[in-house]
């Protein structure tokens, strides 16, 4: 059989670069991996194989370490970023003593009710910075009635007066009054104003200190004034 002369000619060209990259350790740079194939290895086509193969291994499994890097990142930052929803909640639950996952469900909701009230509702988007400020602020169950009994009308008057704000610790149908000049006393009007839950009333109200546990509070300017309870009432 006639061999055709191109073909041998690239079969000794192929053979003849091989041998010059062996000759010059060419092969070692190539293969300088996790194989541990050594230049003189590559003579056999079996350790070559394996040597690709490791390779291809070691490839693969970077690539699904660092795809779990990223979900691991990706779910790290979703529940501990300090201003993101989940964050917030999870600096909650952190305090409770509850799992950490960002998720604001029954055991977290239960928890929080038992250790500080939730007077707003569950934990929601629209509460979660109300709630989170009673946890830095250790506003506790036990600390709000604590408050509520140290406080004084006369205190909430100069607390107003002050420049500092006054907080309900619970929802308060305050009965509404009017000054009777002739008397110059206060009557009611029959009708009444709703104070809810966690409503805070900055500088721009006032109070007076009607004893027996009672005040008047009242926006500055205005002529109508609400009796409210002391102990319904903290300062903050």
């Amino acid at each position: 059989m006639k061999l055709n002369n191109n073909l041998l000619i690239g079969a000794a060209l192929v053979g003849g670069g091989a041998y010059y990259a062996y000759k010059k350790g060419l092969f070692g740079k190539i293969f300088k991996s996790k194989s541990g194939v050594t230049p003189a290895d590559l003579k056999s086509p079996a350790a070559t194989d394996a040597a690709i193969k490791t390779e291809q291994t070691a490839v693969k499994t970077a690539k699904v370490d660092a795809a779990k890097i990223a979900k691991a990142v990706t779910a790290a930052t979703a529940v501990y970023t300090a201003s993101s929803y989940k964050g917030k909640v999870a600096f909650i639950q952190s305090d409770l003593g509850v799992a950490v996952d960002g998720i604001a469900g029954k055991q977290t909701n239960m928890a929080y009710n038992a250790k500080y009230g939730l007077d707003k509702g569950d934990i929601s988007e629209a509460n979660v910075d109300y709630y989170k400020s009673k946890v830095t602020q250790g506003l506790t169950l036990v600390k709000q009635g604590q408050l509520a009994k140290q406080t004084s009308g006369v205190a909430i008057v100069n607390a107003l007066k002050n420049g500092g704000s006054i907080r309900f610790l619970k929802a308060v149908n305050a009965q509404n009054f009017i000054l009777n000049k002739a008397t110059n006393s206060y009557a009611a009007t029959g009708t009444n104003l709703l104070f809810n839950s966690g409503a805070v009333l900055s500088s721009s109200w006032r109070a007076i200190d009607r004893g027996a546990g009672f005040v008047l509070i009242y926006k500055a300017g205005a002529t109508t004034l609400q009796q409210v309870p002391v102990n319904a009432i903290v300062i903050v």
